[in-house]
């Protein structure tokens, strides 16, 4: 805007603020002149009553103790300002009650201005300065008191930075159009003008109910420009995943002062309000300015053309000039007053009167006899409290230099140059404009509010329980209640952790009561853990909750939100790890390295002393030994064992391993039936029966073939690159293949194992042959594996980790998309650091995650989850494979290595990559 420069008053300072604002949105043609912006689609709702915007109505109603802080914040304010203005009490207008007024406002030192009373860089020192400047008969004693450690002024910013966070958090959590932050914005504001009525039944002496409402007003709308700017700047400074430009472009357009106001007019009664002009000035520019319309370009020019007709109008550029100069004097007289604190001094009594009436300043700077009064007034002070100090002799030099000016010529006669007179129109015509465009928003707004119809007058408080729980009623508050409950949750996250081979373990120790153990150091912690993410009853029900589906003995399922069983596993994660470590100082076994390390060593050795043995063989033959060939038949026959008995040795090894899976599906919910009590069972019986829970156990499996050719496939790898390698990941995913008889093969088997005949033998091996080779041809011509006679083939999974199906993990990251930012990285091995290569084995070329940031206070948090792979898992042979990702643990080797080494890299670049989609 025009004015750019360092000395921006509070007031200049909102005005510039809006013109940008709002020259940004007629540029993107958001519709500012139709007010398209801030009207409500009735197609967008996620409820409500009426299919046109005439019959819209929205009903919602604020959490009792979120309007309990709103009431307390009225009800101080006019309390702390019966005490400035030293009330006769409060008289009811009419015949209505006398309204009772906050009791437990404290006694009022004196009034000063000065706000080094409040914390440095504090937002409610930057709040008071704003209310200082541009709202009349408040002071920095009332807003103290107000804005203290325990006031009621600070608690209601705090309320609105966390309700405005968290119906950002919800709308972009369930992602429809619905601007359920504007919705809640507007609740608030109706709730404020509802309990700011209070003002209509309280008398003051010395402060008119016109008075009072626009001070209490303004105060309260200030407030919440400050605390919505709080929370919006720090969202998008931290950069979380529910904040967008057009959300806070929205939001901060849509907070106008006269939504606070029971008089709307008024607020122009004197040129002390966010615009910095009065209805004089106002009235003036109506008749000259551009008017805005849906062909107007932008600000700027508005602007441009109104400059240059007020300067070519004689009468209109005089009233401006002083309005500008009351505005430059009341500047000044704040920088003082802000500074210097003396009681019963001339200086503070003469300023203080003048600084909330427009009238007085006029009066003042007309005439030369009460400049000099206080011009000497100021002198006074200056020798007794400023001589010895430079700053405060620099703000009362400045003042005295400014106040000398009118001594030598009148008010009418300053500041002729074109140049300066650009200086003086320029925050008239921007105080216009933006009280202009504040006045359209206001009239879209006040519209859409009406259609939100507040409950609580009309229903009792079982009737509001039964409408919010049946998904009819917002509920607006900053609890983790959901704003707007769903109708019906059609699907749900399931989870299945398997412990057996923790139960198979326990059971070898007699000494060990299993139960007991398990009882204290699983089934405890865990109930324990997912406590915390219940579902609830009544009002306190979570939609998001979950439920313990059923515990049989080696295993738990948990049913419910996604996000909290996502949640519960991680905790799951380190409850088992102390589990491990319990269960180990009991029954210490070999380390699971120590016993695959000795198989692979003695297979080594073995396979070793055959190839030796061979050796000899293959010499003998070349001396011609009688009866080497049955012995390379012999020796052939013992190297074919080895491989064998290698492979069930790592199967067994593998097997002895303290190991448990977990694994998290996504979708339809599960049916639950009641089985009623019948002969002589005396309690009811919950089974719960749904495809996700099949799901859910069979993805726990540990199919040990899995793991032994990773286990292969890492012994070779380390011995390539001669290093000492890990798999990375707890969840392997791989193909098995084999061979089996044809159906019709069976009985000529059992007959070949009765009478041992060579020639039966050599009749089942051809046509073991023939079927094989039959099989070869169908893959290579890309036939299913089902038309398969012989091969048998089956992709299966070995789970130690925290497994989630794609659909899981999908529905969580869109219940979390307004917490967490999420984005997806898929990388070549030759893309890793030098140090992940070099301390991981790897069995893919090619890796892909999905990853997590979470932006607090604190810092960032961060998650990832590793595609392992695909399943058809078993009774699922007719659905499309199930995409499986491991959900890494962070902490762990491999996690904190993609943090030291890659993660910030790759969030600088997805989020530089969301920016330019959005």
């Amino acid at each position: 805007m025009l004015l750019k420069n360092n000395e921006l008053t509070m007031t200049e300072g909102y005005n510039a603020g809006r013109l940008s604002l709002f020259d940004s949105l007629m540029k993107k043609n958001l519709g500012v002149a139709s007010g398209k912006l801030w009207t409500l689609e009735p197609k967008e709702m996620r409820f409500k009553l009426g299919e046109t915007i005439a019959e819209l109505k929205i009903p919602f109603h604020m959490g009792g103790e979120d309007e309990a802080v709103i009431e307390e914040a009225v009800q101080s304010l006019l309390s702390l300002l019966a005490r400035r203005f030293e009330t006769t009490g409060f008289e009811a207008r009419g015949e209505s009650a006398p309204q009772s007024v906050h009791p437990g406002a404290p006694n009022l030192k004196e009034k000063t201005y000065r706000t080094d009373i409040f914390i440095a860089d504090s937002l409610e020192k930057k709040l008071a300065e704003t209310i200082l400047s541009s709202c009349a008969h408040m002071d920095s004693t009332v807003l103290a008191s107000w804005l203290g450690t325990e006031g009621p002024g600070r608690k209601l910013v705090r309320w609105v930075e966390a309700a405005i966070e968290k119906a950002l958090k919800d709308e972009a959590r369930h992602g429809e159009a619905e601007k359920t932050s504007y919705l809640m914005l507007m609740a608030a504001i109706n709730a404020v003008r509802k309990k700011k009525d209070a003002a209509k039944s309280v008398r003051i002496r010395g402060l008119s109910y016109e008075k009072l409402d626009l001070v209490v007003g303004l105060t309260l709308f200030l407030t919440f420009k400050e605390a919505l700017r709080s929370v919006l700047d720090r969202l998008k400074y931290t950069e979380a995943s529910c904040y967008t430009p057009m959300t806070d472009a929205l939001l901060t357009s849509a907070l106008v002062p006269r939504a606070f106001l029971s008089i709307p007019s008024n607020i122009l009664s004197t040129s002390l309000n966010p615009y910095g002009i009065n209805s004089e000035i106002f009235d003036t520019l109506s008749e000259l300015a551009p008017r805005i319309t849906g062909e107007t370009g932008s600000v700027e020019e508005l602007i441009e053309q109104a400059s240059g007709l007020v300067r070519k109008n004689s009468s209109a550029l005089e009233k401006i000039r002083e309005q500008y100069e009351v505005a430059r004097f009341r500047r000044e007289a704040l920088a003082y007053l802000s500074e210097f604190d003396i009681p019963g001094s001339e200086a503070q009594n003469l300023l203080y009167d003048m600084y909330n009436e427009d009238r007085l300043i006029r009066n003042v700077i007309g005439d030369a006899k009460s400049t000099a009064s206080l011009a000497s007034a100021l002198e006074d002070v200056k020798k007794q409290y400023a001589s010895r100090d430079t700053r405060r002799m620099d703000i009362i030099t400045g003042f005295q230099g400014y106040i000398a000016g009118y001594k030598k010529t009148k008010l009418g006669s300053f500041l002729r140059s074109s140049k300066k007179d650009l200086n003086i129109i320029t925050p008239a015509i921007e105080g216009y404009y933006a009280c202009v465009l504040d006045d359209t928003v206001e009239t879209y707004e006040s519209l859409m509010r009406r259609y939100m119809v507040d409950r609580r007058d009309e229903f009792e408080q079982n009737v509001l329980l039964e409408e919010y729980n049946r998904g009819r009623l917002y509920r607006f508050s900053t609890d983790e209640r959901p704003i707007l409950k769903t109708l019906t949750t059609e699907e749900e996250g399931q989870l299945f952790i398997d412990m057996k081979d923790f139960t198979r373990k326990t059971l070898k120790v007699k000494e060990i009561a299993m139960a007991e153990f398990m009882k204290e150091h699983f089934y405890k912690p865990i109930l324990s853990a997912a406590s915390k993410y219940r579902m609830g009853t009544g009002i306190e029900v979570d939609e998001r909750g979950i439920n313990l589906t059923n515990l049989p003995g080696d295993a738990a399922i948990f049913s419910g939100g996604i996000t909290y069983l996502v949640a519960l596993a991680r905790d799951i994660q380190h409850v088992i790890q102390r589990y491990r470590e319990q269960l180990l100082t009991r029954l210490p076994p070999r380390r699971d390295e120590e016993v695959l390390e000795e198989v692979h060593r003695s297979f080594e050795a073995r396979k070793e002393a055959l190839k030796q043995k061979r050796d000899g063989l293959n010499k003998a033959i070349e001396d011609k030994d009688p009866g080497v060939e049955h012995r390379l038949v012999a020796l052939g026959e013992e190297e074919h064992r080895l491989e064998t008995t290698y492979r069930d040795e790592l199967e067994n090894a593998i097997k002895s391993e303290l190991e448990a899976g977990l694994y998290l599906s996504y979708g339809t919910k599960a049916e639950t039936m009641v089985i009623e009590p019948k002969e002589g069972f005396t309690s009811t019986v919950k089974v719960s029966i749904g495809e996700k829970i099949n799901e859910a156990a069979r993805g726990t499996f540990r199919n040990p073939l899995v793991r032994a050719k990773l286990e292969l496939l890492l012994e070779k790898d380390k011995v390539k690159r001669r290093k000492k390698l890990k798999y990375p990941f707890d969840i392997y995913i791989d193909r098995i293949c084999s061979i089996k008889l044809p159906p019709e093969l069976d009985r000529a088997f059992e007959k070949l194992i009765i009478n041992r005949k060579a020639s039966s033998a050599q009749a089942m091996t051809q046509v073991m042959a023939n079927e094989f080779f039959s099989d070869l041809k169908k893959i290579i011509s890309g036939d299913p594996f089902s038309s398969l006679r012989v091969v048998s083939t089956t992709t299966d999974i070995y789970n130690k980790g925290h497994a989630i199906s794609a659909s899981a993990l999908h529905a969580y990251m869109k219940e979390s998309k307004g917490v967490k930012f999420f984005f997806k990285k898929i990388i070549g091995l030759e893309e890793l650091d030098d140090s992940i290569k070099d301390a991981f084995f790897f069995p893919n070329d090619t890796l892909e995650f999905w990853f997590g940031v979470e932006s607090a206070k604190k810092g960032e948090t961060a998650e990832a989850y590793y595609r392992n792979g695909e399943v058809i898992f078993k009774g699922f042979e007719a659905n499309t494979p199930t995409v499986i990702y491991e959900i890494i643990h962070m902490e762990g080797e491999f996690g904190k290595a993609l943090l030291k080494c890659h993660f910030q890299e790759w969030l600088e670049e997805a989020r530089k990559a969301s920016l330019h989609v959005s």
